[in-house]
């Protein structure tokens, strides 16, 4: 099993395991700098070099952030994180207003182009908890949204924390997006 999410099978150019599951982009073109785009709000704090990206609460409202990679010369899009489909509590608990999720419109980042690694968190042992699924005779599994996809891509992409990384030409890094998921 490729052991990192499959969303990004056809951009990772380097993988790692250690504690998480690191991964380094390329584009479809094989570039490596990206600008950033994203939906959700910059949380801030004294402690903290720079914002981070995080899901947006409006009065009783929740709305997931999204990330977005987008290659400097060529435009391709490649998608990073988007809270409502990736990671255990998207998949498995929290219900969106699909409305809401299609009006999320994406902000430049303000960082330079950069090079991104992603670190993905795998700490449910999915297989010992294969019976607490809902599992066809096809070894699908249904979602909250009703989508049903493959107990392969449950363990790919129900990942319970994500953590992204923007590396820019200098060498100087910044850590944009820390979640836990589940």
């Amino acid at each position: 099993m490729i052991p990192y999410p499959t969303y990004l099978t056809d951009r990772v150019r380097h993988f790692e395991e250690n504690d998480f599951v690191s991964v380094e982009l390329r584009s479809g073109a094989g570039n490596e700098l990206f600008e950033i785009h994203y939906f959700g709000d910059l949380f801030e704090a004294p402690h903290l070099d720079n914002p981070y990206i995080v899901d947006r609460y409006d009065e009783d409202r929740h709305i997931p952030c999204r990330v977005v990679a987008k290659d400097i010369e060529t435009g391709e899009e490649i998608l990073l994180f988007d809270g409502a489909q990736h990671g255990y509590d998207a998949m498995f608990c929290d219900e969106f207003d699909p409305e809401e999720l299609e009006a999320r419109s994406l902000t430049q980042y303000p960082l330079p182009p950069s090079r991104i690694r992603i670190d993905f968190g795998y700490g449910i042992d999915y297989e010992d908890e294969k019976e607490d699924y809902e599992i066809d005779e096809n070894d699908r599994v249904t979602l909250i949204n009703g989508e049903t996809i493959s107990w392969e891509e449950v363990k790919r992409n129900g990942f319970d924390s994500i953590s992204i990384v923007c590396e820019d030409e200098q060498g100087n890094k910044t850590e944009i997006v820390a979640l836990e998921l589940a």
